[in-house]
């Protein structure tokens, strides 16, 4: 489920912190898009941050000081997409008497998780009424995107000026992660391996995928994972390319072919083979509860976003979502009852796609923790304020559940985590 139009999306892909990369070379021989432009500012204007560096999911704080008291300013934070694409958002505050507009923690995050299309190919998307992510380059070869802060002053003499800009680098993969491509041809399962520094204690590793958008959804996260110590690979099981030898819908999916990539997973170093955890979103909720059920000697720990507590049927095409060792699995509730270790079921109450509320209940009822947040939609997977997904209103505006979409990440984020340490 959680289909978008150019940039698709379910629980899975969903974003938007628009931002440009930035930072080092990667470990395997990407780079970064660029190198954050020093500061500047007017008249001794200047912005100041706790965190000019950090994960894409570490709140940040920006303030900016030295205005004249009352002084007011348009503060904008803007980023470039995968496709050159600008995505911006804007804020207008007044200086205290002291000449300072602090936007805390929660402003920051509300600038970074806002932003939308402002340029480029995506810009015709906020009034379309279609889902649209935000999709900075890949970790793999972008270990860091940066966000540009300006400030335009839209009072007092220097009115109408820029009088302070800024660069936050937000990284994917800080020092020491490592990345590698994995190939069907090669490896027998198509994704991204994204390893923590060496020489640290064994963490849970965690295997990763989306739904019904395909492609390698959670690529992002892995990498995110990785920095915070977890080995961790993202699998694309359909849609996955030309010579991937993959299908181009959910159909015939073998349980199996998960079960490769999470022992090839638990085999890594850093990583506890027993403490395996399988993170799926929308459709790819359906694989994750099957592999918790059908394989405990492998997967430990089930997280579902936005899920569905049943199996459902194939999608595009087709006679079968999922197989077993090549049989076909029916229809219909999914058990708990062999899981070795926790479910977490994360869901939005206002989710138009489809019950997952309803269903985060019943999976409740099999001992399940559940995390339900009454106004969130579709889309609140996974970690907050680097790419939020956006649902465009018909109106050109966009839907009320993205706010409440990054709020639930914001929320449920550190309490994924804890159930991995």
């Amino acid at each position: 489920m959680g289909r978008m139009a150019n940039v698709r999306t379910t629980a899975a892909t969903a974003l938007v912190v628009a931002l440009a990369a930035a930072g080092c070379a990667s470990d395997d021989g990407g780079t970064s898009a660029g190198s954050p432009a020093k500061p500047s500012g007017r008249d001794g204007v200047h912005f100041v941050t706790d965190h000019p560096r950090a994960r894409a999911d570490q709140p940040t704080s920006v303030r900016l000081e030295g205005l004249a008291p009352r002084t007011r300013v348009a503060v904008r934070a803007q980023a470039e997409d995968q496709s050159g694409g600008t995505w911006a958002a804007t804020v207008t505050r007044t200086a205290d008497r002291d000449g300072t507009v602090d936007l805390g923690r929660e402003g920051t995050g509300r600038l970074l998780s806002g932003m939308l299309p402002a340029g480029g190919r995506t810009a015709k998307m906020t009034g379309s009424g279609k889902a649209f992510s935000y999709h900075p380059g890949p970790p793999a070869g972008q270990r860091a995107y940066t966000v540009r802060f300006t400030a335009t002053a839209t009072s007092g003499q220097n009115k109408g000026r820029r009088v302070a800009r800024r660069d936050l680098v937000r990284q994917w993969l800080t020092e020491g992660t490592t990345h590698r491509k994995l190939t069907v041809d090669k490896d027998k399962v198509d994704g991204d391996l994204y390893l923590p520094p060496k020489g640290g204690a064994r963490q849970a590793p965690v295997l990763v995928f989306g739904g019904s958008e395909g492609g390698n959804a959670g690529t992002y996260t892995a990498a995110l994972l990785a920095s915070h110590g977890h080995p961790a690979m993202s699998v694309c099981y359909f849609r996955c390319g030309k010579g991937s030898h993959r299908p181009n819908g959910i159909d015939d999916i073998d349980l199996d072919y998960f079960t490769r990539a999470g022992e090839l997973l638990r085999e890594q170093e850093g990583a506890d083979p027993d403490r395996l955890a399988v993170m799926g979103n929308s459709r790819g909720s359906e694989a994750a509860q099957l592999l918790g059920q059908r394989r405990p000697e492998v997967f430990h720990d089930v997280l579902a976003y936005a899920p569905s507590s049943q199996v459902n049927g194939p999608y595009l095409s087709g006679t079968t979502a999922w197989t077993d060792h090549g049989e076909p699995i029916p229809t219909g509730p999914i058990p708990l009852d062999r899981v070795r270790g926790s479910v977490l079921a994360v869901a939005g109450g206002n989710d138009k796609m489809w019950g997952s509320q309803a269903a985060a209940g019943r999976m409740a009822g099999q001992g399940a923790k559940q995390l339900v947040y009454p106004d969130a939609g579709h889309h609140v997977n996974w970690f907050p304020y680097a790419q939020p997904g956006q649902e465009g209103g018909a109106d050109g505006a966009v839907t009320r559940t993205s706010e409440a979409d990054q709020r639930a990440r914001a929320d449920s984020w550190p309490k994924v985590l804890k159930v991995l340490d």
